[in-house]
């Protein structure tokens, strides 16, 4: 037991250096953000469907309907490319 105890030490020390490093330097949120941006783009284009179907959304449904699946993919693949440049945009001049 532990090795239990040390795991959960190293992870807690982990979480705790990590709030403390996002505390002094905000500016990382925008890496954090562009790190999700670039698992929602990947999962556009390989065609992950989690990533462009909407049950709940009528609006997304609407411009899914008109588009169709792969149109529709490729323009919030665009949507989602400008939000990671300007992520990258703002991490880099803050």
């Amino acid at each position: 037991m532990n090795w239990l105890n040390k795991i959960w030490t190293d992870l807690e020390q982990l979480f705790t250096k990590g709030t403390e490093h996002i505390q002094t330097n905000p500016q990382s949120g925008y890496l954090i953000a562009t790190a999700l941006l670039l698992i929602w783009l990947i999962g556009l284009i390989a065609g992950w469907k989690w990533t462009y179907a909407r049950p709940g959304s009528w609006g997304g449904n609407f411009w899914l309907d008109l588009l169709g699946p792969a149109t529709f993919r490729f323009w919030l693949g665009v949507i989602v490319l400008l939000a990671i440049i300007l992520c990258l945009f703002l991490y880099f001049k803050t």
